[in-house]
């Protein structure tokens, strides 16, 4: 009797449909072959021979012999052989004492089968829930909550109290996954309950989350829903009080308890809220404000406005803003003005003015703040708010008032700067000559001088370039920085070269990826340089090596395929990427060696033009995890060529996975090879 004496015999007679001969593989005295021929089965056309032949397979020997059980196993699923659920339940209940590692692919298997009796075997193996050791647990619960079993909600309930105080966690998220409302009043305690720990609050939190907002809220007799949910809405884990504000938000009682919230918050010596808690608040009604309107919003906007000025925590502050501007619209523009002057928090208000409705922000706002702007006594916060603002806004006619501020050597440099970003953001080119001379001009202060070479780049008038140019060598830190990355506003090959000086091996890493994002920007003419920085790739500081990859994979083209390629095919360093000390942390970090993301950028290029580069990535040294992704962007090609390529690498390979066998069905489909008896 002929059997396979290797893997590339097993893969042959899969692509010739030769299942009798695949049946036969299965005994060959090459355990890989006989395990390849195993899992060839699962794609054939479900027969009794080939059933019968995996039934045998598992029924091989007294102790399972590795592999090929496996395989068996995960062929039955695939052929949905309805009358192995019990033998994959049993195989599955077994597992948990034996230590035969199955119930990975024993739950996979009877999750591909489905129906009614896998089910039930699921549901009956819940009562061991509590006893089982880890892995096994956590499979027969996730296959549960993948089957979405409505049957699993009364037994993992009373499972539940048997694992509390640590293991509940799984069983909770699993009900969460069902979306049973059976479950939610025992959601619902443990959220509440103060004994929970907060992974097990949080869990609780989301599962309730999980469950269809329609039937919300679910039925529970006392105390009400919303009183169960107070607790979670204040707790220290800011994710749990997030949700659970969320599901206040859904009832008008729990709207009711959230504006109590607030309130509390708002008096001195109230009820003790966490501030991310308030802030969650605040969030949710900036987020929905429809849902928080009522007939009379005045006391509501006062609140909101009170937090805004007098709450102690910025996150708060912020929060409160937001909500204001959502909530009150228009009305909310002398707060929001006024707050202009809050250091902590002045960048978002500044974006919320900005955002107001017309005609209040043109005819009100934006004159009171070009005025705020040149007045001499206000605080340099303030103006700094308000010139953002104008920036913000496009408002153009500002930009003298603007400029004047900026020439004004006697104004706070704060003051100078802000102008300086905001004729920036208008994009003014008669600003770019003063810009230049104060970027340039040693005798200005540091901070000035950054914010005007910034404000070079935003405008990006051609004729400065020299002026960045010369702040990129500037030996302070702040300018050097700034104008490195103003160059990616100057498509042109000298700022290309510029920038390449930044990015060696001995470069400070902040700056060089800077440089390297700046090089992206400018496109075309940086290519050159990056093809030159391309040779010394994994020498490059922490993670710039990938970056550089990154930014040649951008451009199409068949000189940077090559680079690519070049890249891809390199053999690899001693090092295997370059280790550097992670700042602010107690360990090194590796930095992705540029053979492997070159790797899977070539993948990405895909087209019946790449086939070269592909096949090239499937040689015996290149990276193995560019094998799968360039075998499946052959397969995407389409061509013949291409699935002869395909066919040749499997044909190679000495250890199979299964996507091997997946690359194999896929070719067969395309050339309308069955793997059985016609139809």
């Amino acid at each position: 009797m002929e059997r396979a004496a290797s893997i590339s015999d097993v893969m042959r007679m899969r692509m010739e449909g030769d299942v009798a001969g695949l049946c036969r593989a299965t005994w060959s005295e090459n355990h890989d072959a006989a395990v390849c021929a195993t899992a060839m089965l699962g794609s054939a056309v479900r027969t009794p021979e080939v059933v019968r032949t995996l039934h045998l397979c598992l029924t091989r020997g007294d102790e399972p012999l590795p592999g090929l059980h496996w395989h068996a196993l995960a062929s039955l699923g695939k052929l949905r052989v309805e009358w192995a659920v019990p033998l994959l339940l049993r195989t599955l209940a077994e597992s948990d004492h034996n230590r035969r590692q199955l119930d990975e692919v024993a739950c996979e298997a009877l999750l591909a089968i489905g129906g009614p009796e896998v089910v039930r075997g699921l549901v009956d193996l819940c009562e061991r829930l509590p006893s089982g050791r880890g892995y096994w647990t956590v499979r027969v619960l996730d296959a549960l909550a993948a089957l979405r079993a409505s049957e699993a909600v009364t037994p993992l309930l009373a499972t539940l109290w048997g694992y509390l105080p640590d293991l509940a966690v799984r069983v909770v998220r699993t009900l969460g996954a069902i979306g049973d409302p059976r479950a939610a009043s025992a959601l619902l305690v443990l959220a509440h309950s103060p004994a929970s720990d907060t992974h097990l609050r949080r869990a609780a939190v989301e599962a309730l989350h999980a469950l269809p907002a329609a039937e919300w809220p679910p039925p529970h007799r006392h105390p009400a829903v919303e009183r169960l949910l107070h607790t979670p809405q204040r707790d220290p884990d800011p994710d749990t009080a997030r949700l659970a504000t969320a599901l206040l938000a859904r009832t008008e009682d729990g709207r009711a308890h959230l504006w109590d919230v607030l309130r509390g918050a708002a008096e001195q010596g109230g009820p003790h809220c966490p501030p991310h808690a308030v802030a969650a608040v605040c969030a949710h009604i900036a987020a929905e404000p429809g849902l928080f309107a009522v007939p009379e919003p005045g006391e509501h906007h006062a609140l909101l406005a009170h937090l805004l000025r007098a709450a102690a925590a910025p996150a708060v502050r912020r929060a409160a803003a937001g909500a204001l501007a959502a909530s009150a619209g228009a009305g909310a523009a002398g707060a929001l003005v006024a707050a202009l002057g809050d250091a902590r928090i002045g960048d978002t208000v500044a974006g919320l003015v900005a955002a107001l409705p017309e005609p209040v922000l043109s005819e009100l706002v934006l004159p009171e703040l070009a005025d705020l702007f040149t007045r001499p006594g206000e605080s340099v916060t303030r103006r700094r708010g308000a010139a953002r603002v104008l920036g913000l806004a496009g408002r153009t006619d500002a930009a003298p008032v603007l400029l004047s501020a900026l020439a004004d050597d006697t104004a706070p440099v704060g003051v100078r700067a802000s102008a300086a970003d905001a004729l920036g953001a208008l994009r003014h080119a008669a600003a770019a000559p003063l810009l230049a001379d104060l970027a340039t001009d040693e005798e200005q202060p540091g901070t000035l001088r950054a914010h005007a070479v910034r404000a070079l780049g935003s405008i990006g008038v051609p004729d400065t370039l020299p002026v960045v140019l010369a702040c990129a060598r500037s030996p302070h830190e702040a300018v050097r920085g700034r104008a490195v990355v103003a160059l990616g506003a100057f498509p042109v090959p000298e700022a290309a070269r510029a920038l390449g000086e930044f990015v060696t091996p001995g470069a400070e890493p902040d700056l060089a990826r800077a440089a390297m994002r700046a090089l992206g920007e400018i496109g075309g003419p940086a290519l050159p340089v990056l093809v030159r920085l391309a040779a010394d790739a994994d020498g490059l500081p922490e993670d710039v090596g990938p970056r550089l990859v990154g930014a040649l994979a951008a451009h199409p083209g068949a000189e940077t395929t090559g680079v690519l390629l070049g890249l891809a095919t390199a053999p690899p360093g001693r090092r295997g990427g370059a280790t550097y000390a992670a700042s602010g942390e107690r360990r090194l970090s590796r930095s992705t060696p540029a053979r492997e993301v070159a790797s899977l950028a070539l993948v990405k290029r895909g087209s019946a033009r790449d086939l070269t580069p592909l096949r090239a990535l499937l040689g015996p040294d290149t990276w193995f995890g560019a094998h799968e992704p360039a075998v499946q962007a052959l397969l995407r090609i389409g061509t013949e060529e291409a699935y002869e390529h395909v066919l040749a690498f499997c044909y190679r390979t000495k250890h199979f996975d299964t996507w091997h066998v997946d690359a194999l069905d896929a070719v067969a489909a395309a050339r309308g090879i069955r793997l059985g008896p016609s139809a």
